[in-house]
């Protein structure tokens, strides 16, 4: 199959008809006293044939041709070598070569379908391949950690938590959480298993940018493994709360207690009785509040009120709680109550499911909590608090606020048992997750899950700011390009010249800096290479062979042989030299 025919020296084109023509031309002139005999077309037939043919030798035609130029083999970190083998066997001449992240693959050039052996291509290097078949065989299972997940950023005085999947652990062997100076935290033995998933935990006593390490130890102490964990811890900034109850409780009591220390600015009405209250102020608090309105709770962060005052509001008053909940971002927390169990639908937005289940276990030690019997219900807008990967608490989203409840009761016993620590772990949790967000001018993500130096870091700012630029190392400027669909959205990439911790920030603002953690080259390997895989497989699926219906077929100019331009040529000028002498 063709699409037609292309003249290589297309620019050539004009200049070659035109001597042409002139050629033909000049012999018609020279043979023309000849014109009434027959031997004169003849010889303007093989003059014509003679001139086309040194203009085709000159242009070059071509045509477009469809061919399979044959398989490659391109061989990725962790390939098998037994699987290299069986290809070789099957395909004696086939072309292999090693990949090299950013690099350009030679043999590309001449196949069109290749086979991927090992973990796979990065991610930016994947153009190359994208008008290939491929055909991703992968690699043996990775051995060591594959996942680690926890929060990159967290607000001090919430819990630390680390979890992480180990592929073929080794029984005996220790999983341990450690700080920077690697002083352990918390370890968890491992069995001999599949893969196993633990959980880590410690508590930062200070704000700042850490590394913590999660290390392998065999039985006698001997470090397997040592993988950075970053982690920025900021100061948890003072909020300004709204405690509503009906009548004082222990609960109520200590949780004011723990907000005060925080030095959160706190304003609590207790009703005393029909139509008066006592109002308590802390850390600067003032004023008084007997109905909510939109005016009088645009000023708060945080909404605390118990079941009773909440199913007491009057329609009014609920909507106004709702309004500003919704177009100012105020967190509503419920303090759970028995009767909150029972509202319908049309009272209270949270659902329970009866679990009959009234305590739980937190913290190390293990410490026994009393609950409701109840848990939440599983919903598409609600979003559970977890501890140690239980649900202690949920929230719905309300636009740009949040509603909660806990299913906890009496935690005030956590305090009188000496268990301050886990008591403040618990309600800086809870309450951190349903204020008020803090509004920023920009929003840093970092796309980008594992930086290495003088590798491609990606990241997204969002803003509505229209004239800013983001700077890195104090003096380079990142050029940013704007997402089409969505507004005031940007991506940039830069390139890390450090290890550790580096930082982008809006030029000449005072913004908050994007902080991320530029990892060696031999740090979180196992899970690089998961990632790895696990991106070509989502990228060229997972069949072993080729799919002759989507195998790509190259279209190429391949130019017509000049041998028959030649022959052609030499035939025409033969009789045209050879034709006078036969005529005597």
């Amino acid at each position: 199959m063709n699409d037609g025919v292309v003249f290589l020296n297309q620019n050539l084109l004009w200049p070659v008809i035109i001597v042409g023509l002139v050629l033909w031309v000049v012999f018609i002139w020279k043979e023309w006293s000849q014109r009434k005999e027959r031997r004169f077309y003849v010889k303007l037939i093989a003059s014509f044939l003679a001139i086309v043919s040194l203009c085709m030798i000159v242009l070059k035609p071509s045509t477009y041709q469809e061919s399979e130029r044959g398989k490659g083999i391109v061989l990725t970190a962790g390939y098998s070598p037994t699987q290299l083998d069986s290809l070789k066997s099957i395909y004696k001449r086939i072309k292999t070569e090693e990949y090299t992240k950013g690099r350009t693959l030679s043999l590309l050039t001449d196949v069109d379908s290749i086979f991927l052996l090992g973990h796979g291509l990065e991610a930016f290097d994947f153009w190359q391949v994208e008008n290939k078949s491929v055909a991703f065989l992968g690699s043996d299972e990775i051995e060591g950690w594959t996942v680690i997940s926890r929060n990159n950023e967290m607000i001090l005085g919430e819990p630390l938590e680390i979890r992480a999947k180990y592929a073929k652990p080794k029984a005996g062997h220790w999983a341990i959480l450690a700080d920077n100076a690697e002083n352990p935290l918390d370890s968890v033995l491992f069995e001999e298993t599949d893969a196993q998933v633990v959980t880590l935990s410690a508590e930062p006593k200070a704000s700042g940018k850490f590394v913590y390490h999660l290390l392998e130890k065999r039985g006698d102490g001997e470090v397997v493994s040592n993988e950075p964990v970053p982690i920025q811890v900021k100061e948890g900034r003072p909020l300004k709360i709204l405690m509503v109850n009906t009548f004082p409780t222990f609960e109520t009591k200590y949780l004011k207690n723990f907000l005060t220390e925080k030095g959160h600015e706190v304003l609590a009405r207790t009703q005393l009785t029909k139509g008066k209250y006592k109002f308590e102020y802390f850390n600067g608090a003032s004023g008084s509040m007997y109905g909510f309105t939109s005016e009088n709770l645009k000023e708060y962060d945080l909404l605390i009120i118990d079941t009773d005052s909440y199913t007491g509001l009057g329609r009014a008053s609920k909507e106004a709680m709702e309004e500003v909940a919704e177009s100012q971002g105020l967190g509503v927390f419920v303090q759970a109550g028995e009767g909150l169990f029972r509202l319908s639908k049309s009272q209270s937005p949270f659902q329970f499911n009866r679990d009959y289940v009234t305590e739980i276990v937190l913290g190390q030690p293990a410490q026994t909590l009393s609950k409701y019997p109840y848990e939440f219900k599983e919903t598409l807008r609600s979003q559970e608090i977890l501890m140690d990967s239980v649900a202690v608490a949920a929230y719905l989203p309300i636009q740009k606020g949040k509603i909660g409840t806990t299913l906890l009761q009496n935690t005030y016993q956590l305090i009188l048992d000496g268990k301050e620590a886990l008591y403040a772990q618990i309600w800086t949790q809870i309450l951190n997750n349903i204020a008020k967000e803090q509004e920023s001018m920009l929003k840093w993500t970092a796309i980008t899950q594992i930086p290495r130096r003088d590798e491609p870091f990606q990241f997204e700012v969002q803003t509505p700011l229209t004239d800013f630029q983001v700077q890195v190392n104090d003096d380079e400027i990142i050029p940013l390009l704007e997402d089409v669909l969505v507004p005031n959205k940007f991506t940039g990439v830069v390139y890390p010249k450090k290890t550790g911790w580096n930082q982008l920030r809006v030029f000449s603002d005072s913004i908050l800096p994007l902080s991320y953690f530029v990892y060696e080259d031999e740090e979180l390997q196992s899970i690089g290479q998961s990632e790895i895989m696990k991106v070509n497989y989502r990228k060229f699926g997972s069949k072993n062979t080729f799919d002759d219906s989507a195998s790509i077929l190259n279209k190429e100019l391949e130019p017509v042989s000049p041998f028959w331009f030649y022959i052609l040529l030499l035939f025409s000028l033969g009789w045209i030299w050879l034709e006078p002498k036969l005529s005597y």
